[in-house]
Parts: C-alpha cells; structure tokens; sequence
C-alpha cells in the first residue's frame, strides 16, 4: 500500500484533475487515504496504473536523496497552503527548512533579459536578506533569477523548477543548482519526473514562489513577460509587492513603470526597500507630500484610525484607478500599507 506522500501524487496524477478540485475532495472525505481510496474503487483500472508509477517514481526519487512531500506532512510550507491552488505535492531535493522559517521568505523575480543594473540590485537584495537569516526564492532562469541565487548565502537558497527534478532547466545552471542543494539549500516543483517541460509551466510555477513567501520584489521587468504574472500571483495571494522603480525611460524598465502605476509599492534602490519594508518614510526625494487632486476621492475615503482593504473604499472608480491612486499616496508616505493590503492614512 502507498503511503501517505504517495496518496497526494496519485490523486495529483489523475487524469484532468485539478488541484483544487483534488484539495476539495480529501477535505470531503475526512483524509488524503479516504479520499484515494474512494477514487480508487469507482476507476480500479486507472488506479492500478497510478499507483505502479507513483511506487516506481518514489523508489527513483529515495534512491537520490530526493522526497515527495504532501500537503499534510510538517515539511510542506506553511504559507503556501493559504493560495487556493496549492500543488497537492511537492518534489524536494536538498534540505528542508522548518514551517517557521518560510515567514523570513522573500521572493525575488525579474526578467532573464536584465541590465547591469537589476543584476547588481538582485544579488544586493539576496545577499541582504539572506545574510540576516531569510530565505530567497527564485526560478533558475538566467538573469534577474540566477543573479538572485547568487548573491545568496549558502543553505538559503529556495529554487522552484517548471520541471521535474530529472531535468533541471535550464541546463546551463544545472551544476549551480547541485551546488545549492550540497551546501544546504533546496530545489522545489511540482512536477514529477520525466515530465516534458511545456511553455506553460513556466507561468504556472510562478504562484508558487510568490506562494512561498510574505513578500515578492520585481527587480526589473519589460512591458510583458513572467515577472507580470508573479506580481499578479502576490496580489491574488494577499502577498505584499514591491517594484524597483529607478529613473529611466528605458523599455527594458516599463514593466517596473506599468507596476508602480497601481500594483506595488515602488522602491529605488535596495536600501530604499529595507526602508520602506520596515515602516519607514517612503517617499521618493522631490515629491510632494501634498495630496494630489486625483487621489483626493481614495484619500478622503480612507481613514487615519480603521486600516481597510481597496475593496473597502467606498469610492466610484474601477479596481485598476483605486490601486493606482493608493500606490502613489503610498509613495508620498501620506498613506502607510499594512499586513493583509490594508491602508491607513499616515
């Protein structure tokens, strides 16, 4: 009989069954094993062929130190069990840290196509962060991911794969990726092995490393590509999001430029976001603190004593223009941003 880790795949495996609609079904049976079993008796065929490959698949993942963690086991990550869409297991090799740990997570992203600039400022970040005890998750992908991963202390370094642990992508970073996990840090998907890798799962793993922690930082980003859609994934998540926001025109910032304009909150520089981080003034050299008059409704609506949510604010405008006025009003530090997306006047 597949034990309890195993379960999780194989209802993961079947086919054109979804995520959540696999979290639903253990909740209504009272149990991972209840929920198998009850599947497992309405398709024996099926069943047979999953549990063969899913009893196969686990002796080649032991055989190299690799595990398969389920959505009930203590190493699974306490905070991605909040998203709605949470694998229902997840395939590690290298060392796990402890459900606590994941509330020091950061989660960094960018575009694979960076500047000297967000290079620098992604292994600043990491290296920052890391080297005060908290975890950076990234992918692996060239740029903005594997600048991230290398400015990060050794054993803190989270990598979550499109792929299967068999087939670390991309390949160039194959032997950066060992090295991680040998010195104590830890690679992550939800696919198993020999799973072809499709363009899709790219934008699927995304969730899961805004998932994975408190708060993301988009480094850098042009006006479309993967990035925008892990900063969509941290606001979908409750996450907090932060944006480098420097000083250029340049199209290889304008996904910086489109996020600022009512998506995070905007940052110049790695120290500016330490700042910002920990509560303090926000507001970008020059600006006026005065409010501006298109703000003005979001303003008036909000209140300097009851924090509230965007969808709180008793005002006429569209989600896009409410988010966008409170960024700026964030920026100006007239507005302070707390846990849980809730805003208060400062």
């Amino acid at each position: 009989r597949m034990d309890r880790g195993m379960m999780w795949v194989a209802l993961s495996l079947r086919t054109g069954m979804g995520v959540i609609r696999g979290r639903r079904e253990v909740h209504a049976a009272g149990g991972v094993e209840a929920a198998w079993d009850r599947w497992a008796r309405q398709h024996s065929g099926e069943a047979r062929d999953i549990e063969a490959r899913v009893k196969a698949m686990s002796a080649w993942l032991k055989a190299r130190d690799m595990a398969i963690v389920g959505m009930d086991d203590a190493r699974y990550p306490a905070l991605l069990l909040e998203i709605p869409d949470a694998p229902l297991a997840l395939y590690g090799w290298g060392s796990w840290p402890l459900r606590s740990a994941w509330s020091r997570a950061l989660a960094v992203v960018g575009t694979r196509t960076c500047t000297a600039q967000g290079q620098a400022w992604a292994q600043e970040v990491a290296s920052d962060w890391s080297g005060s005890g908290g975890r950076v998750v990234s992918g692996l992908a060239r740029g903005i991911d594997i600048a991230a991963h290398r400015g990060t202390a050794k054993g803190q370094a989270v990598v979550v794969l499109p792929c299967g642990l068999d087939a670390i992508h991309p390949r160039i970073h194959e032997a950066e990726a060992a090295c991680m996990v040998a010195s104590g840090g830890l690679l992550l998907t939800e696919r198993p092995p020999q799973t072809s890798v499709e363009r899709w799962m790219f934008a699927a793993r995304n969730r899961i490393i805004t998932g994975l922690a408190p708060a993301t930082v988009v480094v850098q980003s042009p006006s479309r590509g993967g990035s925008l859609i892990s900063a969509q994934c941290a606001l979908d998540q409750n996450r907090e999001l932060y944006v480098f926001h420097p000083p250029t025109g340049s199209p290889r910032w304008s996904g910086n430029r489109s996020m600022v304009e009512g998506w995070g909150d905007p940052v110049r520089d790695p120290t500016h976001l330490w700042n910002v981080m920990a509560g303090l003034p926000s507001a970008f050299p020059g600006w006026q603190r005065s409010v501006p008059p298109a703000c003005r409704p979001v303003w008036d609506g909000l209140s300097a004593k009851r924090a509230l949510r965007l969808d709180e604010l008793a005002v006429e405008l569209d989600e896009a223009e409410v988010r966008r006025h409170v960024a700026v009003l964030v920026s100006l530090g007239l507005v302070a941003r707390l846990p849980g997306r809730r805003y208060v006047r400062a």
